[in-house]
């Protein structure tokens, strides 16, 4: 546990974010609070704030203060001070650790933000690489893939009308188990087989809404999650996909005079159509060829690990083999889009197990490889038994990174587009790397918040982007589904209103 001591609160969650940043799963507990008990911990963090100088100390359980530093300015300037404060408070962290994170004092989830705008303004790399070092002491590293990354994502989203357009996603809150790490709300979908008829009846509703509302703007991307959405059967699948191709002028069919150009899911306004399939065991011919029936461009399937061991331990039931089986079946059923994800940092996995895995994917050689640090959720198995496994989870992450890197490199991908959760042990990030037309646009857009997000579905949160009058982005509001099934299913009219 750690204690955080502050006179005033205007900076509480840059200084929880940083220690988070250097002490992943570690209890952050507020002075006052810790006076309730006799609990015992690590170290305090003591912040005092004045109009002229703030002092940040590290002070052990016997009052002896190890580390401090001074920062001359005043705090209310927020704008001004913040920056300054973050590099400070990283930098007493990083000398009382002995560590370096590799993002430096950057904590938000869009680390690439800064390159992006740079990069819009035409400044020359080598400049962007300077700017992200020498400001937030930021490895070249990091600093060079932010670059790339920001370079793809304006490349992918150049000519489209971002204004008049928005993507749809569509939430299928069950999977076949529940993995150690997930914090999604999904049900195990043998448990809820009664409800998920009645679940689709209120999502097809809610989808025949929106498509109403939205009609005079261009849908450019479906992305459908959960969940895992095939976890429902074949027949329930061909349901929900018949639905949205009714609603939906996806494929522009009466501008469509050849039969074969109708199947393939021909169309001007669509440019992808992605479903995550990814729980090998919930994947059947029967599915694959539904989704490609109905026009599905992308999916995925996620390994995660390619290590049988390390899927028992985290409750993922299926082994190696039988997502090697699943691969080559949606290859058969004609996909040339397939995404695989993976985790490093996983409980028990060290860098041979990564190889293991990125081994594999070598030689299967997937469109698009997904790389996740392992985030240690509130919500999630994992952080109930942290105890358990705490000392066997995020070693030599960002090695793992780096090979991940290797490999991506090796399989001819780039990095197009990368963002960061809560609790990922070393500040350290998420990147999606793509062969060069098969990059996910949704993955790219609501990353950057560029268009509005209609999203439907129980837990299902929806974005809408709001312009002035000279068309810029002024601020993002949100609505959200109800998380729970039941609620979804019981309380509908209310998704709707909060909808309109």
């Amino acid at each position: 546990m750690i204690l955080l001591k502050q006179n005033v609160q205007d900076y509480n969650n840059d200084l929880r974010a940083m220690i988070m940043a250097f002490f992943p799963g570690e209890k952050i507990v507020s002075y006052e609070k810790k006076q309730e008990d006799n609990e015992s911990f690590c170290f305090m963090m003591e912040a005092f704030f004045d109009d002229k100088k703030t002092s940040l100390t590290l002070i052990k359980p016997d009052g002896l203060k190890v580390c401090d530093k001074d920062i001359n300015g005043n705090y209310s300037d927020r704008k001004e001070f913040r920056n300054i404060f973050k590099l400070a408070l990283y930098r007493l962290l990083s000398d009382f650790t002995g560590k370096r994170l590799p993002w430096g004092d950057l904590t938000g989830v869009r680390p690439t933000k800064i390159a992006m705008k740079a990069v819009k303004e035409e400044k020359e790399k080598n400049e962007i690489l300077d700017y992200y070092i020498k400001t937030y002491d930021t490895s070249e590293r990091k600093a060079a893939l932010a670059f790339e990354v920001a370079k793809n994502e304006l490349g992918l989203i150049n000519g489209i009308d971002l204004k008049n357009s928005y993507c749809l996603y569509i939430g299928i809150p069950f999977c076949p188990s529940r993995c150690l790490y997930c914090s999604f709300a999904a049900y195990a979908i043998e448990s809820k087989k009664d409800k998920v008829d009645g679940y689709l009846d209120r999502l097809c509703e809610e989808l025949s809404f929106i498509a109403k509302k939205y009609k005079d703007k261009n849908l450019v991307a479906i992305y459908m999650g959960g969940g895992t959405p095939t976890s429902v059967n074949y027949k329930q699948l061909d349901r929900l996909l018949t639905h949205v191709d009714k609603v939906f002028d996806l494929h522009n069919k009466e501008n469509i005079d050849d039969d074969t150009e109708k199947d393939a899911g021909m169309n001007k306004k669509l440019l992808e159509y992605t479903i995550e399939a990814g729980r090998p065991d919930s994947i059947t011919k029967e599915k694959l060829l539904v989704m490609k029936k109905h026009g599905v461009t992308r999916i995925s399937i996620n390994p995660q690990t390619m290590n049988d061991e390390t899927l028992k331990r985290i409750g993922r039931a299926h082994s190696v083999k039988q997502l090697e089986d699943a691969y080559e079946m949606a290859r058969e059923c004609g996909f040339d889009n397939i995404n695989m994800d993976i985790i490093a940092g996983l409980p028990g996995e060290d860098k041979a197990m990564m190889e293991r895995t990125l081994t594999k994917i070598r030689d299967m050689k997937p469109e698009s490889l997904t790389v996740h640090s392992l985030a240690i959720k509130r919500a999630a198995k994992l952080n109930e038994s942290l105890d358990e496994y705490k000392a066997d989870i995020n070693h030599d992450v960002d090695e793992m990174l780096d090979m991940v890197n290797d490999t991506a490199e090796d399989l001819s991908m780039k990095p197009y587009y990368l963002y960061r959760q809560k609790n990922i042990g070393g500040n350290l990030e998420n990147v999606g790397y793509a062969l060069a037309g098969k990059e996910c646009l949704y993955n790219v857009l609501i990353m950057e918040e560029l268009t509005d997000i209609i999203a439907a579905g129980a837990g299902a949160s929806s974005k809408y982007v709001i312009r002035d009058e000279n068309d810029n982005v002024i601020r993002i509001d949100r609505s959200e589904n109800c998380k729970s099934l039941d609620d979804y299913i019981d309380r509908f009219d209310e998704m709707i209103a909060r909808k309109c």
